[in-house]
């Protein structure tokens, strides 16, 4: 049987049901609603009717569908350092926690105290972190991100990015490559296949292939997760994300991919098998290139 790690999943605890999150507008409502504005969208299938998906639940998916281990990332748009730290301390040979801190005064403390908790990987969701309400001008080389890149590496911590989608203006590849470069003893992992939408014209097809490259930096890798979100609407197995999957192996190397499954909201488009089974029903992939991609990959990039 294959070992599996889930390199990308998010839980909600019971704590987070009412919650509200006056920057972006945001409460957390029954049946995996979250409220955002006049609409929303569902962080989880409507039937969970308490809104809660905890790391005991999780561990017991993990067990069902043979996945030795996860990594538990977060949202700035509901922080849950107490919460994974919770987790990761009950949980301690089959999770691995995710901080968010942002540049506040204290920060430098608050990440050494995270990581002496136990947070082994510090998350940045960009399209969040550069919202009008936070920190808009960010961009990846300025002082501040360098700042907090410099730590991180320092702490050892893995840096995982969520880039935002291509539209944005926070999305340049060239400045990520070059933070990167800079920071040559952290390791680096960019989400979501570097989030492939849109990719309508010329230009933005060359800056998705030139944001995946990153992934050829002997620290950094490319995580295959949100599949079923980014791709509903063809419906699984998703043959464009197969598609775009088999030109990002060719680019940067089975060596450098990383399988997550994005849950729980992926779990509204797809089961979780399925997200599995996109990749290893997939002729295009040898068995041992599926095993890095399940696996020894996500050892290497979060040090476990």
């Amino acid at each position: 049987m294959r070992k599996r790690i889930d390199a990308h999943v998010h839980i909600t605890p019971e704590t987070c049901l009412g919650r509200k999150n006056e920057r972006f507008g945001t409460e957390n409502l029954p049946y995996g609603r979250l409220k955002m504005g006049d609409g929303g969208f569902q962080t989880m299938p409507c039937y969970i009717h308490d809104s809660q998906f905890t790391s005991d639940t999780l561990i017991n998916m993990m067990d069902l569908y043979g996945v030795e281990r996860a990594v538990l990332l977060q949202s700035l748009m509901n922080p849950l350092n107490p919460e994974i730290t919770q987790a990761v301390h009950k949980y301690p040979d089959r999770l691995v926690g995710a901080m968010i801190v942002e540049p506040k005064e204290g920060w430098q403390q608050e990440m050494r105290r995270l990581a002496e908790e136990g947070l082994r990987v510090i998350k940045f969701e960009m399209r969040a972190f550069t919202n009008p309400n936070c920190y808009p001008d960010a961009r990846y080389g300025d002082s501040m991100m360098t700042a907090l890149f410099d730590e991180a590496e320092k702490l050892g911590l893995t840096i995982t990015i969520d880039p935002a989608p291509i539209n944005f203006p926070v999305y340049n590849p060239d400045a990520l490559a070059t933070a990167i470069e800079r920071h040559p003893n952290a390791h680096f992992v960019l989400c979501h296949l570097g989030y492939p939408l849109p990719l309508e014209t010329a230009e933005q097809r060359e800056k998705w292939h030139k944001m995946v490259s990153v992934g050829k930096y002997k620290n950094c890798w490319v995580d295959i997760s949100a599949m079923p979100d980014l791709f509903d609407a063809e419906g699984w197995p998703y043959p464009t994300a197969q598609d775009l999957i088999q030109q990002v192996k060719q680019e940067i190397g089975a060596d450098k991919l990383i399988w997550g499954s994005d849950i729980t909201g992926t779990l509204n488009r797809a089961t979780y098998p399925q997200m599995m089974q996109m990749l290893e029903r997939d002729k295009r992939f040898t068995e041992e290139e599926l095993d890095k991609i399940f696996y020894d990959n996500a050892v290497a990039a979060y040090k476990l």
